[in-house]
């Protein structure tokens, strides 16, 4: 039985909310019209990276003892559609819905069946069509399930033909890494061997190493790991996506990687006192992840125009305490959606498929 490792919902709660004050920043210095200190978040979207190193450490230290074995398939299966799909097709409908009340520019009339097919299946698709007709983080989705069916490939195809498979697009990933494959011009190639499906892979070594030694340097390697993402987080000016030239797999994917063993290694160690409040936060992330975008976006509307209109109101505003109220509040309201939706959503489509199943 693999123990509950409580530091990794806390570090799932810290990405979402990094994501959300790093979109919170551009989001409200939009509807503002000025910027706020949410700008010094700018380098929230290392959260996307967090989410990915951590996603692969926990699929593998929850399923490494599946791999190989074709009947534990269907469960895994299940499992992970559960976990991504039913909380996403509500969002998104809702998303779809509110558009077309909203704006007929954005509804779904103007959309075509291809893209909507794509969107909802969690298809690689063109980022600029998500962010303004769908939402905007479920590219990062498009990975995830993309490395779901790498990993089921592993369940079902252990065989040394299937690993030289997952050997040879490792290497070709890490050549596209160092733009020396030749498919810039291929959107579906790009996808396949883009640098963040390795953040994946890094989780999963790391589980691996958990599993395989015991270190005693835990600590060190915790320090380490601050030290970098420190050392990354000053070298990564807003508006970048890399460090200052370094890719973000080297940035900030390996840092993550060292923080996730050492804190691994000293949870098991030693008795570590977390607060519920930010394992709850943990619980949570997925649901935070999804809503933000749609929360900090009409949230920030409805208060700008509150604030219109009184002249002298808009002229003594502190946009910096109303900032951080919309990112209290959408991260709130994503809480409130995971208590009382995702949660309950999950539970019981888990009870009565697997009852079924058994």
């Amino acid at each position: 039985m693999n123990k509950k490792l409580n530091l990794l919902q806390v570090y799932r709660g810290i990405a979402a909310i990094l994501v959300v004050l790093s979109h919170g920043g551009r989001i409200l210095s939009r509807e503002f019209d000025r910027n706020t200190l949410l700008q010094i978040f700018h380098f929230g979207w290392i959260g996307v990276d967090f989410f990915f190193v951590l996603s692969g450490f926990i699929i593998f230290y929850i399923h490494q003892y599946d791999i190989g074995k074709p009947n534990k398939l269907k469960s895994f299966i299940i499992k992970r559609f559960i976990r991504i799909y039913p909380l996403y097709w509500i969002v998104l409908a809702t998303k779809l819905l509110a558009s077309t009340f909203a704006n007929y520019k954005d509804t779904i009339l103007q959309t075509s069946a291809g893209e909507v097919f794509k969107a909802f299946l969690l298809l690689p698709q063109d980022n600029d069509i998500l962010n303004t007709k769908f939402i905007g983080v479920s590219w990062t989705l498009t990975y995830e399930i993309f490395f779901y069916c790498l990993f089921a490939g592993l369940i079902l195809f252990n065989t040394k033909i299937y690993k030289a498979i997952i050997v040879a697009w490792i290497t070709g990933v890490i050549l596209n890494l160092f733009n020396l494959l030749p498919i810039s011009n291929n959107f579906l190639l790009m996808f396949i061997f883009d640098e963040h499906n390795l953040e994946f892979v890094l989780g999963c070594l790391a589980a691996y190493t958990i599993s395989q030694s015991k270190f005693k340097f835990k600590n060190s390697l915790i320090y380490t790991s601050l030290f970098l993402l420190v050392l990354s987080i000053i070298n990564t000016r807003d508006g970048e996506f890399n460090v200052s030239g370094i890719p973000t797999l080297i940035g900030y994917g390996l840092p993550f990687t060292l923080l996730i063993i050492g804190s691994v290694y000293l949870e098991m160690s030693s008795k570590i006192d977390v607060p519920l409040i930010l394992i709850y936060l943990g619980d949570a992330s997925y649901s935070i992840y999804l809503t933000h975008g749609f929360f900090l976006s009409n949230i920030s509307k409805i208060l700008d125009a509150l604030a219109r209109k009184s002249a002298v109101l808009y002229t003594i505003i502190n946009f910096n305490i109303i900032a951080f109220v919309t990112v209290v509040i959408a991260v709130t309201m994503g809480c409130l959606i995971h208590t009382y939706l995702e949660k309950p959503l999950i539970t019981n489509l888990r009870n009565k498929v697997f009852a079924k199943i058994t």
